[in-house]
């Protein structure tokens, strides 16, 4: 009976602390967000006269700017008296000429809706003193800034729209964006004379536009890439003389949209982009004067736009392209002076629009091109010095537009493309034998 009673009074008491517990909770209340003070215009400081406008800023005990923030004096004003409870620009902000050494002016921004951009700022050295930026809604811009090292400071961030970074003469690297791991849009890298690598973008593992780096004239490679799995757009690289290799661009996917390789003398293959198996546009390598392979590139079965092989001195053969099946639209081969034939097309058996081969000096026939079937655009075989026959074309049967074929001075067999049925018209004239497309099909096609 005892413990029946001790179980009885166990039971009540814990009954008791339930009801107190849930009164409790009851009449407890949720802390209280306090509603953001909003400026309900744009901020633009262009000298030290513009005080009012701060002062009534300060003055209004305003955390949130419903326009922009744009300082674009090179007067000394003491920003950080006027920002000090600044949290969110729901516009954009504009740093121009700004003298300041760091951002500390801005210390408690931690929301910008809009783009950053930073111009022209003659002391900053880092973004250091904007520690509490978290997002940058849109776009990162940062030019012209003569000693801008790297973006320290920003290493809340980690997604923004995209970046563009532009001749920034001491610019060393990306540290401080290492926490950055998506771009919804494009990447832009133009004009840095200093900067050799991405070093401080290893959290980075989406692009999802455009990667366009040109101009950095001492950008060795992509170290600092390691993470990347995608570009969804075009990858550009153009005037990088010490580019050496591609190989940290190896984890990236079959994202990408284009390529396109200029005047990049420093690369001799293309290893790196061995995990792209389709182009869903173009293939574009132009002016890279030591690249003597396209080895890189033997994953891709498909190219659904133009490829454009132009001015590679050194290229002896087109192998890395062995995997290729079709290409939808046209084919350009140019003063590719290195090689004799076309081998390395082991498997192309289409091309969708035309093909043109201009002014190869070394070119003497189409040998590698025998799986070739079909071409729906025009054919265009010109100015090729040592070319002395079609050798290589033997199945290729059609050809859906017209035959152009001149100035070849060594040109004399034609007798491989007797069967192909023409749709447009051939045009064959100023080589060192021209036969009319008549004798060609009766096979009077060589001298």
């Amino acid at each position: 009976m005892r413990k029946n009673n001790l179980l009885i009074y166990v039971l009540f008491v814990a009954l008791g602390f339930t009801i107190f517990s849930c009164k409790k909770s009851s009449t407890t209340t949720e802390p209280t967000i306090v509603p953001a003070n909003i400026f309900n215009s744009s901020i633009n400081i262009y000298s030290s006269g513009n005080d009012t406008t701060l002062q009534r800023f300060l003055n209004g005990k305003y955390n949130t700017i419903k326009g922009s923030l744009i300082l674009s004096s090179s007067d000394v004003i003491d920003y950080k008296k006027y920002f000090v409870n600044l949290v969110e620009v729901q516009g954009s902000v504009t740093l121009y000429k700004v003298p300041n050494k760091d951002l500390s002016f801005l210390s408690t921004l931690r929301n910008i809706v809009g783009n950053f951009q930073v111009s022209s700022c003659p002391e900053l050295v880092s973004f250091n003193g904007v520690a509490a930026l978290d997002t940058i809604g849109s776009s990162l811009i940062v030019e012209r800034n003569p000693k801008l090292v790297n973006f320290a400071g920003l290493e809340q961030i980690q997604k923004v729209s995209s970046i563009t970074v532009t001749a920034n003469p001491s610019l060393v690297s990306f540290s401080g964006l290492q926490n950055l791991t998506t771009m919804t849009g494009s990447l832009g890298i133009y004009q840095n004379p200093v900067l050799t690598s991405l070093i401080g973008l290893t959290g980075l593992t989406s692009i999802g536009g455009d990667m366009n780096i040109s101009e950095n004239p001492n950008f060795t490679g992509f170290t600092g890439l390691a993470n990347l799995l995608e570009i969804k757009g075009t990858l550009s690289l153009t005037t990088l003389p010490q580019l050496k290799s591609l190989s940290n661009l190896i984890p990236v996917n079959d994202t990408i949209s284009s390529i396109s390789i200029v005047d990049c003398n420093g690369l001799t293959n293309l290893q790196g982009l061995s995990n792209i198996p389709c182009i869903k546009s173009n293939l574009n390598i132009v002016s890279c004067n030591n690249l003597d392979n396209l080895t890189g590139l033997s994953k891709i079965d498909t190219i659904k736009g133009t490829v454009v092989l132009n001015k590679l001195e050194k290229l002896s053969s087109f192998t890395g392209l062995n995997g290729i099946k079709y290409i939808k639209k046209d084919v350009r081969i140019s003063e590719c002076n290195g090689t004799a034939g076309l081998n390395g097309f082991a498997l192309l058996d289409s091309i969708g629009g035309d093909f043109l081969v201009q002014d190869n000096a070394a070119l003497a026939n189409f040998k590698g091109f025998e799986k070739v079937k079909t071409i729906r655009g025009k054919v265009e075989i010109l100015e090729n010095s040592s070319l002395n026959s079609l050798d290589g074309l033997e199945n290729l049967k059609n050809a859906r537009s017209s035959l152009d074929i001149y100035y070849n001075s060594n040109l004399s067999g034609y007798c491989a493309i007797k069967a192909l049925v023409l749709s447009g018209t051939a045009y064959i004239s100023q080589n060192k034998y021209t036969p009319t497309w008549a004798q060609i099909k009766a096979g009077n096609c060589s001298r």
